[in-house]
């Protein structure tokens, strides 16, 4: 992404913060169109930038309708405690199987909201590198059937880490 469009992403988010800073509920609807038109960009733009900073591990449940009526509807989880957002996040992983990105992503929420801390972070991520490098040195000695088998479970690896790592410091932190 451009220098230009980095601007105009964190402009977007800093309005649908701004909208939520003077909503009444916790949460806005917005229309894409009018939004686009407001800031002068294209709706796509809008669309990014509620997928990668309005995430339910940001916080945030979004609705989408299309068409001419649409509207996209931006709803605050309000959680008392780390531990209901530690809750929160395990329970929205329970039937999924996640990517590393997806994991690095929300250690990297953990840290921004000083949920853990940075040895915490570094922690998790080596052995989230670990779990790859294994991942993708068994890759070599074996054939694509087998490998498709090893990228699944890699994925529940990675799932199962994420949910033990959210557990330990749901039950040794505190809040």
């Amino acid at each position: 992404m451009n220098n230009n469009s980095s601007n105009m992403t964190d402009i977007l988010e800093e309005y649908i913060k701004k909208l939520f800073n003077e909503a009444p509920e916790d949460h806005i609807i917005i229309k894409r169109s009018n939004v686009a038109q407001k800031f002068d960009c294209v709706p796509s733009q809008l669309n990014y930038v509620i997928k990668t900073r309005f995430t339910p591990e940001h916080g945030f449940i979004i609705e989408s309708k299309r068409g001419g009526g649409g509207f996209i509807r931006i709803t605050k989880i309000t959680l008392h405690t780390n531990k209901d957002y530690i809750d929160y996040l395990i329970d929205t992983m329970d039937d999924e199987i996640i990517e590393l990105d997806e994991a690095v992503r929300i250690a990297k929420i953990l840290l921004d909201k000083e949920y853990i801390e940075k040895f915490d972070y570094n922690h998790f991520l080596n052995s989230l590198e670990t779990i790859i490098a294994v991942h993708n040195e068994c890759l070599n000695y074996i054939d694509k059937e087998v490998a498709e088998k090893l990228q699944h479970k890699t994925k529940i690896n990675l799932k199962d880490l994420t949910v033990k790592f959210l557990t330990n410091i749901k039950y040794n932190k505190r809040g």
